[in-house]
């Protein structure tokens, strides 16, 4: 049976505004990965580029933008992701595994690249980022405790870094941070951990091949 043309004009509007409907919330958008860094890219917080700094990397979509936003030092990174007027706009955050990086040379490929929310974190360790004193993240937590077992620091969630935090940030735990940390051990770094501040290829616990994506 044909259509009239008030009909086809009619279903011609339903269509459009259910791509409408699925554009604007109805269908969640697709989610955003990490991507490759480049030598030439900009932290967006110290404006330093990534080339010839060491320490994990971090990258954070935010809305509004086609690329996202890189940081030289994970220590960068949360200063800008937890600023109360940042928060609204940021999506996917990403920061880079420590056990599959050269802390030195840190790699620039994507895969590199973990999921921020859910790693985890050695503040206070010795090993320095692009702009002093930085955090670990692994993917594994052992991974992690390995890491704080052999150079010292303490192990914390996504949720657990705070402003205060970043802000008192150290190559040593702070006695009273120690103590506020309850049940989470804050250990002092080693004498071999200490000499690593200038050592070239400082060592870093592997994450096991069936943590790779």
């Amino acid at each position: 049976m044909l259509c009239s043309p008030m009909t086809t004009l009619r279903r011609a509007a339903f269509m459009l505004a259910l791509a409408l409907f699925a554009g604007c919330g109805g269908k969640p958008a697709p989610p955003h990965h990490a991507v490759d860094t480049h030598p030439e890219d900009a932290c967006a917080v110290c404006g330093m580029y990534l080339d010839g700094s060491p320490g994990p990397r971090a990258e954070a979509w935010v809305s509004g933008r086609a690329k996202p936003l890189v940081f030289d030092s994970t220590r960068d990174f949360f200063a800008y992701v937890l600023q109360p007027e940042n928060q609204a706009s940021l999506q996917e955050l990403f920061v880079q595994d420590s056990a599959r990086i050269d802390w030195q040379q840190p790699a620039h490929a994507a895969v590199s690249f973990i999921d921020a929310r859910s790693a985890s974190y050695v503040a206070w360790q010795p090993l320095p980022g692009s702009m002093g004193p930085t955090l670990a993240p692994f993917a594994n937590l052992a991974a992690a405790e390995a890491f704080k077992a052999e150079h010292g620091g303490a192990v914390l969630g996504f949720s657990e870094i705070t402003p205060a935090l970043v802000a008192r940030l150290d190559y040593r735990c702070p006695v009273q941070v120690a103590a506020n940390l309850g049940t989470l051990q804050c250990l002092a770094p080693s004498t071999r951990s200490l000499g690593l501040l200038g050592h070239k290829r400082p060592a870093i616990p592997q994450a096991h091949s069936h943590d790779h994506p």
